[in-house]
């Protein structure tokens, strides 16, 4: 190669670099430009170019179309799904949007849930729905319009209209919190409509009724001892209602308790007392505590149950009871009709009756009806025009399968005591009176007492008559014996 090519190429060489020195001149500011662009701005900008929506200042990080997994000791406890996740920027708290699927996992089985929008804050590890949320699991399944749960309570507190399932019936609360550890309800004022066994009366107890409870305030006690206590609350199944201040009811053991003073209204009776205990195994129920018992006419007994105002009727001594015998001049046989209307038992289901004791004990089982009553019971029929019947005893017994009634006395002593608005009385150590439609029957033992006879009826010899009296006397007068 001779000098003269060697000349040429390092002339070339020079021009080159001195070429590529100049353009790097020349660019050198639009390249510190780029890399600053670049340092200053998010690289990944391109990606989003079509987001329209900028994220506020307090989030930090923000995630679409997110699944989301808790895992305990290897064990998966929750799990949902959500349109985005926003992560505030001093990490204290998460906002989930349209939260799908939800599960979680606690002592109480598994609880499904969704919600509108949910804020998990992780500080005081507590979650608040709003927007619309539903919960279910084997107690409840409740739409609400929110929810807050705290993790550290186990308690997941439902606001607004709460409506759905509580156990086995359709609910609707104002508010209601469920012990998520324990299974505890505490919920009110709430509307409760299920199937349930409340009712005493009859073969219909053998099976559940839809009943309609409402109450200002619920509590389960747990699945431990399922018991559930109603405050105020007021039932019904359409055939009876029932009301008292505080309900209990024992699924295990089947024993329904109403305490502070119970009203009961059907169609064959109405019922007021201090406390009622149904025990549902045995059949059998306890009414105490000035028990009042207004046992309705035959014509109303299919009427509807209403609360209504009872009659006011306090018990009264034997001897504060005075025959009036009708203040009503009346023929010979107008007397003798009502006379036989207010000696008759036949009439017994026509006219209502006011029963007051201290206590009331009632099997009600299909072939095994009767009842016990005990504290001095007494009882007064009103009949037409003023007139009436009116027994005492020290304690009484009813059959319902053989219609009838038996007052008792103790000691032997004659304290079964009858008297009636003619003037008619007896007293005897036991009375058995009929309680059959058509049936006049009574007997007593060792009764002692008088019947009136109107002056029609005076014998003209003037001689007393004997109790039960004789065949209908040609003459009148007042009798008395034994």
């Amino acid at each position: 190669m001779n000098d003269r090519t060697i000349k040429v190429k390092k002339r070339k060489t020079v021009l080159r670099n001195g070429a590529l020195s100049l353009l790097a001149i020349i660019a050198a500011p639009y390249l510190y430009r780029a890399i600053g662009l670049f340092v200053t701005t998010d690289p990944f900008i391109g990606l989003y170019k079509q987001s329209i929506k900028p994220i506020d200042e307090s989030i930090g990080i923000r995630m679409d179309a997110v699944e989301l997994r808790d895992f305990k000791g290897g064990t998966l406890t929750s799990s949902a799904t959500a349109d985005r996740v926003d992560v505030r920027r001093d990490r204290r708290a998460a906002t989930l949007y349209e939260v799908q699927n939800g599960l979680f996992t606690g002592d109480q089985g598994p609880i499904h849930y969704s919600a509108k929008n949910a804020v998990w804050n992780f500080q005081t590890k507590s979650v608040t729905v709003t927007g619309g949320v539903k919960v279910r699991n084997k107690d409840i399944n409740i739409s609400a319009l929110g929810l807050v749960f705290e993790d550290q309570s186990n308690l997941l507190k439902i606001k607004g209209d709460a409506k759905g399932r509580l156990y086995d019936g359709d609910v609707v609360a104002s508010a209601l919190i469920y012990d998520m550890k324990t299974g505890t309800v505490d919920a009110g004022p709430i509307e409760w409509k299920g199937m349930a066994a409340l009712r005493f009366q009859g073969d219909a107890q053998e099976k559940p009724k839809k009943w309609d409870i409402k109450s200002n305030h619920v509590k389960s006690l747990g699945n431990k001892t399922d018991t559930t206590i109603w405050d105020n609350a007021t039932a019904t199944d359409g055939e009876l209602i029932v009301v008292a201040p505080t309900v209990q009811v024992n699924q295990k053991t089947d024993v329904l308790t109403a305490s502070g003073g119970i009203d009961y209204y059907s169609g064959k009776a109405d019922i007021k007392a201090d406390s009622c205990v149904v025990y549902r195994k045995e059949k059998r129920v306890v009414l105490s505590g000035h028990v009042f018992m207004y046992v309705k006419p035959k014509a109303q007994e299919d009427d509807p149950p209403k609360i209504e105002k009872l009659p006011d009727f306090k018990a009264v001594t034997y001897d504060q009871v005075v025959a009036t015998n009708g203040n009503k001049p009346l023929s010979k046989d107008e007397q003798k009709t009502k006379e036989d209307e207010i000696r008759s038992s036949k009439n017994f289901r026509e006219f209502p009756l006011v029963v007051v004791s201290s206590q009331i004990e009632y099997w009600y089982g299909k072939g095994s009806r009767h009842a016990v009553i005990t504290g001095t019971p007494q009882g007064r029929q009103a009949l037409k025009d003023d007139e009436w019947r009116h027994v005492w005893a020290q304690k009484a017994l009813y059959d319902g399968e053989l219609e009838t009634l038996k007052l008792l006395s103790t000691d032997k002593k004659p304290e079964a005591l009858m008297k009636n608005s003619l003037g008619d009385h007896m007293r005897a150590e036991w009375i058995l009176v009929s309680t059959k439609e058509d049936d006049d029957s009574i007997e007593g033992n060792n009764a002692d007492g008088s019947l009136y006879i109107s002056d029609d009826e005076i014998p003209k010899n003037d001689k007393k008559q004997t109790f039960p009296p004789p065949p209908p006397p040609t003459t009148g007068g007042k009798s008395g014996g034994g």
